[in-house]
């Protein structure tokens, strides 16, 4: 065999070698991939193990329409409980009342209107935080909230996948020790769904 048929054949192995690298590699990435959107709402979803305490504050943060209305419904059945003495839906439109959250959302356990309070957006004057998206302004402006009114504890309701990134918020919101705040997680995932759960916001 003479150098050129060698160069040759070298060239070859190798290209016959990177093929299989590649495929090696593309078969992980997709196995993983399905794995992800076939368990990543358990991964995702995170549970305090016990049911929330009482509170000064039952906090909804806001999303996608259906799951909105699943948030607050669990937030006004926690405050109804009478463990907590208002609730707050912060960073909500300033044309939005209670009633019309009673109304429009079929809100059973309803509770006073005076036991309802409403973050109203405005200009942060810690514009970082509002540039990261809603969550971390709606944990900025609950935060506000608490200490304008002297609470102390608050229980955070959102959707069971959107627990961890708002425990993050809240953790960068208050660095102060005397503000608690648990975290109450709302399962959307089941027959009333409107598909998977990674098409949820």
């Amino acid at each position: 065999m003479n150098l050129r048929e060698y160069a040759s054949t070298r060239v070859v192995a190798e290209g016959h070698h990177m093929v299989r690298v590649v495929m090696g590699v593309t078969v992980v990435l997709i196995v993983g991939l399905a794995a992800f959107l076939g368990g990543g709402n358990r991964f995702l979803c995170h549970r305090e193990g016990t049911v929330p305490g009482a509170a000064d504050l039952v906090v909804v943060l806001a999303g996608p329409l259906d799951e909105d209305r699943e948030r607050v419904a669990a937030g006004a059945a926690l405050t109804h409980a009478g463990r907590h003495r208002f609730m707050l839906l912060p960073l909500r439109h300033r044309s939005l009342t209670w009633p019309w959250f009673v109304r429009h959302y079929r809100i059973e356990n309803s509770i006073p209107d005076e036991r309802v309070l409403f973050g109203r957006s405005q200009v942060s004057k810690r514009r970082h935080a509002f540039d990261l998206g809603g969550t971390f302004a709606e944990a900025e402006k609950t935060v506000d909230v608490m200490r304008a009114r002297g609470f102390g504890s608050a229980i955070v309701v959102s959707s069971c996948y959107h627990i961890r990134r708002a425990r993050l918020a809240f953790e960068r919101a208050s660095k102060e020790p005397g503000l608690r705040f648990a975290f109450h997680a709302i399962d959307i995932e089941g027959p009333g769904s409107n598909g998977p759960w990674w098409l949820d916001g």
